[in-house]
């Protein structure tokens, strides 16, 4: 009987390992995937030049109403995209190209992204629905970009080189508007029937069920910030070792605002210039790092891995805060 389990064991623990070599196996890069090249490591030449412009009004309150006649003043960096074709899920493609414009004014950083979208999709709430987002990526801290032996991938950084990635939204810029503060079922189907609306006993039982996060809405008690209301943001501040790795900070301070006019998205997105968080992306004016951009298309299917992407770093310059002439 003990030569028995010793053999079962031997034949579990071979299984074991087979199974663990055809995961591995299957991990591998499949035909149509594409390794990460020198090219790829090597920063686009043309830099987005952020411009000093100084403004008067406060961050908090700043549109892409309020600021669209300041940033025809600044000049636009036009990034060719592509489907993002390395990590599963593939995909992507829609979005050819996304145009960018930067300025600060010695206190915030202000981005502008315009791209083509033929539709708004700011509802992503059955199965089906994926909404429209845009992102943009950073290093955290100074890091040579081409490094032979410990390469940093332009697409979501690496083990020992974090990225730091502002994500708008556009389903939590419709979110700002809306009096719950957070949209469901019903703001697609505001006249659904209701069983418990005819019966006041079931409906006490199910105020006193919807007053309990813990029964009915688990992403909202464990503060799961895609599930909480009133975020008051549209942009999610994350950060990034590698792929699968995407992680929202504790502490959000960035800030957007989104248009879809016309067949074309307006997106702006700003924060303080530097920060106290070390997991933040800092700008300082005269220096100079990198960004990369990212686009999805909620009605082409876009989500998660699947999305239109820049293959390349980015150069970014700051200009220095001009001090004003005395007379």
């Amino acid at each position: 009987m003990r030569k028995l389990f010793t053999l079962l064991g031997v034949v579990l623990a071979f299984g074991a390992v087979s199974l663990l070599n055809a995961m591995l196996y299957a991990a591998e890069p499949t035909e149509g995937e594409v390794a990460i090249t020198e090219e790829e490591l090597t920063p686009a030449k043309e830099p987005l030049i952020v411009e000093y412009i100084p403004i008067a009004p406060s961050p908090a309150a700043v549109s892409v109403k309020s600021l669209l006649n300041v940033f025809k003043d600044a000049g636009a960096l036009n990034v060719t995209l592509q489907e993002q074709n390395k990590a599963f899920p593939n995909g992507g493609g829609s979005v050819k190209s996304i145009s960018i414009k930067a300025f600060h004014d010695g206190a915030y950083i202000y981005f502008l992204l315009e791209w083509t979208d033929a539709t708004e999709d700011g509802m992503a709430l059955t199965p089906n629905d994926f909404r429209d987002a845009v992102g943009l990526m950073f290093p955290v801290g100074k890091y040579a970009v081409i490094d032979v032996a410990h390469p940093f991938s332009p697409r979501m950084g690496d083990r020992d080189k974090p990225v730091n990635i502002w994500h708008w939204k556009a389903d939590w810029e419709k979110e700002l508007n809306v009096a719950s503060g957070l949209m469901d079922i019903g703001s697609i189907y505001p006249a659904m029937h209701d069983d418990y609306a005819s019966d006041t006993y079931n409906l006490a039982i199910r105020n006193t069920l919807y007053t309990s996060a813990s029964l009915v809405a688990g992403g909202l008690a464990a503060g799961n910030i895609l599930s909480l209301p009133n975020r008051g943001r549209s942009v999610e501040d994350l950060n990034a070792i590698g792929f699968g790795t995407l992680t929202t900070q504790e502490h959000q301070d960035v800030l957007g605002n989104g248009v879809w006019k016309d067949g074309l998205w307006h997106v702006l997105i700003t924060r303080p210039l530097t920060t106290t968080d070390p997991y933040d992306v800092q700008f300082i004016p005269g220096d100079d790092t990198v960004f990369n951009v990212a686009a999805w298309d909620g009605s082409n299917g876009d989500r998660n891995g699947q999305k239109n992407i820049s293959t390349s770093w980015h150069p970014i310059k700051l200009e220095m805060v001009q001090m004003p002439v005395a007379d």
